[in-house]
């Protein structure tokens, strides 16, 4: 007679197991569209970059094969006259980025910027420009939730990135002569730079300097 319970007991345990696994089964099914949706977002390097107000005009700027809109320079500019007179901060405040944080991406904005001018190659009779750049969008990763993602989906679903809007000012007449207002996620071949807070925020203000200095390049 106990033996016939027990056997009994262990048939109803392995009905309620098989019950639940069916059930999780079925659950995550269900949920498969929304997580290849989730996953095929978190593979796109778009970020929209609505003007913020920092450029002194976005007449004329063409947009590109993204939500990139971009001015290229109509003469030659000269690397060894161009001056670098501000980088702002324009994004929106977040609790969860500090002043610090603020400075560094300021600083790393304007070292991408520098560096890129300063690899221009010499332009004879060019034009002395001053620059004129601001960081108006940031968006940090969290590095726990990547790493949740990352073991169930194979994919750190939080992207991060940065847009950026930068001119170029001609010394004399005072006339914008190129300027570039982008936006950048990590893309899927920047996947190491999802588990770091700002990584790819950093990354998509050097992809902003060095897009910029090709539109200083005389065509």
């Amino acid at each position: 007679m106990e033996r016939f319970s027990f056997n009994r007991k262990l048939r109803t345990a392995r009905t309620a197991s098989g019950s639940l696994l069916r059930a999780r089964l079925r659950a995550g099914i269900r949920a498969m569209p929304l997580l290849l949706a989730m996953a095929a977002t978190a593979c796109s390097s778009v970020m929209t970059a609505n003007p913020s107000g920092f450029l002194s005009t976005y007449d004329g700027l063409s947009v590109t094969g993204d939500p990139s809109a971009a001015r290229r320079a109509s003469g030659p500019v000269d690397p060894s006259q161009v001056t670098l007179a501000e980088v702002q901060w324009r994004a929106p405040e977040r609790a969860d980025i500090v002043d610090e944080e603020r400075r560094a991406l300021s600083r790393r904005l304007e070292a991408a910027i520098r560096q890129e001018v300063d690899a221009l190659p010499p332009v004879s009779n060019g034009r002395a420009v001053m620059l004129r750049a601001a960081i108006t969008r940031v968006e940090p990763v969290s590095p726990a939730l990547n790493t949740v993602s990352a073991l169930v989906l194979f994919v750190p679903l939080d992207r991060g990135g940065a847009a950026v809007e930068i001119e170029a000012i001609d010394a004399q007449t005072g006339q914008q002569l190129a300027a570039l207002n982008a936006g950048y996620f990590s893309s899927i071949t920047e996947l190491v730079s999802r588990f770091s807070k700002l990584a790819p925020a950093e990354n998509a203000l050097k992809k902003a300097a060095v897009e910029f200095a090709r539109l200083l390049r005389a065509s």
